[in-house]
């Protein structure tokens, strides 16, 4: 298989991650860098390696130098920004969340129907290998049926440590940075689909500073969904099943867990590749190789159904951005 030629979009953090992780994976290259900054691109360019540097989105997104994608601007410029490249036919993986809403993430499933090349929400947690090791143990009964699940991704950070979480104009909150994850983490073992989902919420700033999220679904399993952005909590999981249960730390990031039936608790490890964003890359490469649009793991009616969810959450706790009304 050829090298699919990556480019990044956006020189922040999360950025500087996944430039790391291009680089082990084999089917990748990691070949340009586009920032609205040309000083900020440079400087990204020179600690990781990156060949071309771009200072306009536009340009990019023309150059035959790229074949694919990573999106890792704010939340608001992910839909504009998805469909500058997926109408110029460059292959696009986007940070989580895939849009601010449904009804984004529709139009661009539309756009990379239309011109034939795949879109992805890089929603790491689902190609973890520890992750898929629990699906397979699942599977094979090993905690009889999952009735609970229980996620929380909660952090401690102040408006002057990170404003833009802090903006209601920038799709912030904890909702869409974290809360999603959780989301995921429940619809991986119980589906995408709950009969009841009820929310409440401490808003500040304009924007859900700690939310809780009750999700009921057809064969009575209940999840219990917490993501904050201005309180200390554990960012761990727990599947809770008929027969026993399993405990996940970390989880959005899961690298071991314990499966626990009675007093046995059997600790079981299962590292990502690298720094966890390699696993995503693979597929993206593998899928892009096999001529597809869409992943088998998570294809894009996955992603438009969670962020149903996060619609009707926001509108229960009377969350709206600017973009809703566009």
């Amino acid at each position: 298989m050829n090298k699919i030629r990556w480019g990044i979009v956006g020189a922040g953090n999360i950025a500087k991650k996944f430039a790391v992780a291009v680089k082990n994976v084999d089917c990748a290259e990691l070949v340009a860098i586009g920032s609205r900054t040309k000083e900020k691109g440079e400087a990204f360019a020179e600690a990781y390696g990156i060949e071309n540097v771009f200072d306009s989105y536009e340009a990019m997104a023309s150059s035959d130098k790229v074949d694919a994608v990573y999106i890792a601007t704010p939340h608001p410029m992910h839909v504009s920004c998805a469909l500058l490249f997926l109408e110029a036919k460059k292959h696009v993986l986007c940070e989580k969340p895939l849009c601010v809403n449904a009804a984004q993430a529709i139009k661009l499933k539309e756009s990379a129907n239309r011109n034939g090349v795949f879109l992805m929400e890089a929603m790491w947690t689902r190609f973890l290998p520890a992750i898929k090791e629990i699906q397979g143990l699942i599977a094979e009964g090993a905690i009889g049926e999952v009735s609970g699940i229980k996620a929380d991704f909660c952090y401690a950070s102040t408006y002057d440590e990170d404003r833009k979480i802090y903006r209601n104009d920038m799709a912030g909150g904890s909702l869409l940075d974290v809360g999603v994850y959780g989301l995921h983490f429940s619809s991986i073992f119980l589906g995408e689909e709950p009969e009841e989902i009820s929310s409440m919420a401490k808003i500040g700033h304009g924007v859900d500073l700690h939310t809780n999220v009750l999700l009921k679904y057809k064969n009575g399993a209940i999840s219990y969904i917490s993501s904050a952005v201005d309180l200390y909590k554990p960012s761990d999981a727990y599947i809770y099943g008929t027969k026993g249960y399993i405990y996940v730390p970390t989880f959005y990031g899961a690298k071991d867990f314990y499966l626990c039936k009675g007093s046995e608790k059997l600790h079981i490890e299962k590292p990502s590749i690298g720094v966890g964003f390699e696993e995503e890359i693979y597929e993206v490469c593998h899928c892009i190789a096999a001529g597809k649009t869409e992943s088998d793991v998570l294809p894009l009616d996955k992603t438009v159904k969670i962020l149903s969810q996060m619609d009707l959450i926001r509108k229960q706790i009377g969350l709206e951005y600017p973009f809703d009304f566009e």
